[in-house]
């Protein structure tokens, strides 16, 4: 089967974190190490240990970095590439090579968002050093809740990943990202003991930043998103313990939005729901398109049966269907 550019590159998406992040999805849709219960994908359909386990093709190096040529051209402004996606982008076994490959198409930053699960591997750690960002998720700081909230690919030690993103924050930049949530179920990271396992782990780490996240975004199962006034109660308590390290709760997008650039197609913004779900004004932001028009591209996909809608915290979410998400 014929790769799709679409498949590989999408955005520039508007980052809370990056500003206008220009994404690319280097492995397999639903292909992860972890299927953590607040993913918006929902409970991700290949949960495996490595590349080796990958079911599906992976993009070439020249063949990503072909893509992000041919997007930057097409797209007005642009902060940073990101290699990130709907599954783990460090399973692709030429993560080095294409992101030497990237460079060699645009002198942007490039960052790399990922779970951390894979950074034990020389290859992917080395790879990671050539970035420019590493952004590494840590919700959990003792097993029993790594496993409760990220549900990883069994073996795969919490240990482990501490260790390798505290190795790459003596020699990278590590920005280090929580994602707080509460659930009637016990799918919880937010009680006093875990915290308290979260803050000795950070201690080890020592990353450039840490933010912390709660699931703003509707994610598949039944979750409790925590409120600003808990995050903040967090941040503080964090700041108090663990001092000198710079921690804050990550802000809204912002409200503005750019101009269409051209016509965009249903598949683009089908790319962009694949992602996450997007509130109607996060789809103009991150396709660069007036709100009108956004609104119009997604009733076409409505009409399709291809989008769905669905409200958490009081806003509404566009998502993709899941029979739409493999393909």
């Amino acid at each position: 089967m014929n790769e799709k550019p679409r498949q590989i590159v999408y955005g520039p998406v508007a980052s809370r974190r990056l500003g206008m992040s220009l994404g690319i999805d280097p492995s397999p849709p639903l292909t992860c190490t972890f299927s953590c219960v607040y993913c918006q994908l929902g409970r991700i359909r290949h949960v495996v240990s490595g590349p080796e386990q990958v079911e599906g093709k992976f993009p070439s190096p020249e063949r990503i970095a072909d893509a992000v040529r041919t997007k930057l051209e097409q797209t007005a402004h642009a902060d940073v590439v990101s290699f990130s996606g709907s599954g783990e982008p460090t399973l692709h076994p030429a993560l080095g090579e294409a992101i030497e490959a990237v460079r060699g198409v645009t002198t942007l930053p490039i960052a790399l968002i990922t779970n951390g699960s894979l950074l034990s591997r020389r290859d992917v750690f080395e790879a990671a050093v050539t970035c420019d960002l590493v952004l590494p998720s840590l919700d959990a700081g003792d097993q029993e809740t790594f496993e409760r909230i990220n549900r990883p690919y069994r073996g795969i030690s919490l240990d482990r990943i501490t260790e390798s993103i505290a190795e790459l924050a003596e020699r990278n930049s590590v920005w280090l990202e929580v994602m707080f949530v509460a659930s009637a179920a016990g799918k919880t990271n937010v009680h006093p003991e875990a915290i308290d396992a979260l803050v000795t782990r950070i201690d080890r780490i020592r990353p450039e930043d840490v933010s912390l996240n709660t699931c703003v975004r509707p994610p598949a199962e039944d979750l409790l998103a925590l409120s600003d006034a808990q995050l903040v109660s967090i941040r503080d308590d964090m700041r108090r313990r663990l001092p000198g390290l710079s921690i804050s709760v990550v802000p809204p997008l912002p409200a503005t939005h750019r101009r269409a650039e051209g016509e965009k197609t249903l598949d683009e913004i089908a790319a962009l729901l694949l992602v996450r779900p997007l509130t109607l004004l996060e789809l103009a932001e991150a396709s660069g398109v007036h709100l009108s028009e956004a609104g119009k591209l997604i009733g076409q996909l409505m009409a399709r049966g291809s989008v769905s809608r669905r409200f958490q915290s009081g806003r509404l979410y566009y998502q993709l269907e899941e029979r739409n998400r493999s393909a």
